[in-house]
């Protein structure tokens, strides 16, 4: 009967977009309004739909055909990426070779590195730029052709000279997840460049923060059972949480 009723809600919540506890009630008129809050509750920590003030619209999964630029994403979400970024210093150690990905989560994890005695290899010249202000830092750059709207170096010579560089940890960027297509972004060429940089990697680490679940990108670059570490700012929705855990990837 619950599962029924909730079926229902998120049924209407999808086909509709975005809808009010007021529609939702004339939908299910012997249901309590308090009964309908529980159950949007519910539906949004299985990461179903997004409550919203006096209502909820549907998380379902999108499909973007073209990402922010990194202009419009360096002022978002700045507190998240603030977590995510002292989350993942822990898996920098001395002497290790660390691929930063490049976007501006990346970027706030290269501005909290230690000056240790690191080799750093990065697609993005903001993260170069942030890594070279430690003077005991090897800063190196992939090469390659830039993306004037993602600021990313890629393409045939960032994919050649990648194949001669070992890599400890590799701390990637996604532009989305979503459970269907895993981690995705939105250019060809950084798709890549970031599955080889997967497949070379001892250790892959994503840092991602939870506006970008439940969307789609053009092109998926890895799967759960790619990754070995999720660092994200707090609890993940349970729908994202066992998806990655079934595939034993360390969600933090």
């Amino acid at each position: 009967m619950i599962q029924k009723r909730r079926d229902l809600l998120r049924e209407a919540i999808e086909r509709q977009g975005d809808i009010s506890l007021e529609e939702l009630q004339v939908l299910l008129p012997s249901v309590s309004l308090m009964t309908i809050r529980r159950d949007l509750i519910a539906l949004e920590k299985e990461g179903l739909i997004i409550r919203v003030r006096g209502g909820a619209k549907s998380r379902k999964m999108s499909s973007l055909l073209q990402e922010p630029t990194y202009v419009q994403r360096l002022t978002s979400n700045d507190d998240a990426k603030l977590a995510i970024a002292e989350k993942a210093i822990e898996f920098v150690k001395e002497g290790r070779s660390l691929y930063i990905d490049s976007g501006t989560t990346c970027q706030a994890f290269a501005a909290k590195l230690p000056d240790d005695n690191l080799f750093v290899i990065t697609p993005s010249p903001h993260v170069a730029l942030e890594a070279a202000k430690r003077h005991n830092i090897r800063v190196n750059m992939s090469g390659g052709q830039l993306n004037r709207d993602t600021l990313t170096l890629s393409g045939t010579n960032a994919g050649q000279y990648m194949k001669g560089i070992n890599i400890d940890v590799a701390f990637m960027a996604a532009s989305a997840y979503s459970v269907q297509n895993g981690f995705t972004c939105g250019d060809f060429n950084e798709a890549e460049m970031k599955r080889l940089v997967i497949r070379k990697a001892e250790i892959v680490v994503v840092l991602m923060d939870q506006s970008k679940l439940g969307f789609s990108m053009p092109y998926t670059f890895a799967r759960p059972n790619n990754i070995h570490i999720f660092i994200t700012e707090g609890p993940l929705p349970d729908t994202y949480a066992r998806a990655l855990r079934r595939a034993q990837v360390q969600v933090l």
